[in-house]
């Protein structure tokens, strides 16, 4: 902080602070430190390589592409203090914490250890991840196929937003 900001919020305030600069948790970091080619997707079981809770196998339940992070489902947990509201009564309660990319590792379904994961093609021209160590080619995820979309279109009444994706590809194809 410069001396003419420092002496503006001395003046202020009569005490020093720190600017406002807004949420630290939710900036999301520089492009050219994006990860481009992300091998873990949602869904995908992975091995914690570092922290509390290392050498243990998760689910992957959220990533956060533009910050290099991810979720795992029950670990890498902290406690946070929530008020009483209405509806509840208030207290501790379990949150979990995001991972870093490189603090996870893929797991090979051959033998259920964590792996490097590189791309191949197959005969067909699939794009496949293939483990490192084995060379066995691990599936992406099922439930990553199911989108929001083909969520919406599954019910009888499909909303105006797919309705207006389906005419114009439809038109896009003709």
């Amino acid at each position: 902080m410069s001396s003419k900001v420092a002496s503006k919020l001395l003046v202020r305030t009569g005490r020093l602070q720190r600017p406002i600069t807004g949420p630290r948790r939710f900036r999301k970091i520089k492009p050219e430190l994006q990860i481009k080619s992300w091998k873990v997707v949602r869904g995908d079981s992975v091995e914690i390589l570092a922290g509390k809770d290392k050498g243990t196998v998760g689910k992957v339940s959220q990533v956060l592409r533009g910050q290099n992070k991810l979720f795992v489902e029950g670990l890498n947990c902290h406690y946070r203090y929530l008020k009483p509201r209405d509806d509840f009564q208030g207290g501790m309660v379990q949150s979990e914490a995001p991972l870093h990319y490189s603090k996870v590792a893929l797991v090979d379904p051959s033998d259920g250890k964590g792996t490097k994961v590189g791309f191949m093609f197959t005969k067909d021209g699939e794009k496949v991840r293939v483990s490192r160590r084995t060379g066995t080619i691990i599936p992406k995820p099922p439930e990553l196929k199911v989108t929001r979309i083909r969520e919406a279109y599954q019910g009888n009444n499909p909303s105006v937003f797919v309705r207006s994706l389906l005419q114009y590809y439809v038109k896009a194809l003709l």
